[in-house]
């Protein structure tokens, strides 16, 4: 049976086949102690710090990803990892990454190549604060509609997508998505399930939906918060105690919403938590 090719695998081969040490290979990179588990595929490398060696090594990402896809048993493999790549990039803003992907993948054979383009063209749209048209967002839409469960990678596509969905839409996907894992214990799994139910009570409370809010702070409060989740759950808070203030008007309610957006300036993110207040105060007068 062929082996399966991964990412780490393949560096090695090309490092190999450079005739390079690990350490002539990723200079400054990375260290060296992290970049032998990438290897090994213990760690995972990151975009950034992918696209940055093939660059320090001269080696073109078409080429790279290409190889990648020289077995007809790989290109399932190759397209998981892919998407990886294409998430990382998308998480740092990085336009240019995101638009060498887009020509590897228009001129590759893989298994869902159309598929890919369009979550391209959308992560692409994003980063440009553009909408996509009308036929892409159909598209969009049939694909998360067309199946019956979400995996880990098409969660966060659909994270990443919601702002092209109606509100409708969005209430439905992700009524279904909690039914989906409820329950779950994977903390990463959670996360983006924390994710997509704060995207959706902004989009509610931007619409002025709040009856549409209550299962869904009811879903966020049954995840227990746990370290990891300090974030998302933080920021459910503040969307929280902002639907509670619609009903009650009640100041405590603001209070524990200043308290929210402080929290994020104090864990080292004051830009993230200007954005938030700039959203309080909109709402709020």
């Amino acid at each position: 049976m062929e082996k399966i090719m991964t990412i780490g695998s393949l560096l090695r081969k090309f490092r190999l086949n450079e005739e390079k040490t690990q350490r002539e290979w990723i200079g400054d990179i990375v260290s060296p102690s992290y970049y032998s588990k990438v290897e090994k595929d213990i760690h995972r490398i990151s975009a950034e710090d992918l696209v940055s060696l093939l660059n320090y090594n001269s080696v073109s990402l078409l080429d790279f990803f290409g190889e990648l896809n020289s077995s007809k048993q790989s290109k399932y493999n190759q397209e998981r990892e892919l998407m990886t790549v294409i998430s990382d990039a998308y998480y740092r803003n990085s336009k240019n990454e995101l638009l060498k992907l887009k020509e590897f993948v228009s001129k590759s054979d893989l298994p869902n190549k159309e598929t890919d383009l369009l979550y391209l063209d959308a992560y692409i749209a994003n980063v440009n604060n553009e909408d996509l048209n009308d036929i892409e967002k159909k598209a969009l839409k049939d694909q998360i509609f067309s199946r019956p469960n979400f995996d880990k990678s098409k969660l966060v596509l659909y994270c990443n997508f919601m702002m092209f969905y109606d509100l409708e839409s969005n209430l439905l996907i992700t009524r279904r998505i909690i039914k989906q894992f409820q329950g779950s214990n994977d903390v990463k799994t959670l996360a983006i399930i924390l994710s997509v139910i704060g995207n959706l009570l902004i989009q509610c409370i931007e619409e002025n939906e709040y009856d549409a809010t209550h299962f869904l702070i009811m879903a966020a409060d049954q995840i227990d918060t746990k370290p990891e989740l300090f974030f998302y759950k933080n920021g459910i808070l503040l969307l929280k105690n902002m639907i509670e203030y619609h009903y009650k008007a009640e100041d405590k309610y603001l209070d524990i919403c200043r308290i929210a957006i402080e929290n994020f300036s104090l864990l080292g993110m004051p830009e993230y938590g200007k954005e938030l207040e700039r959203f309080f105060k909109k709402q709020n007068g």
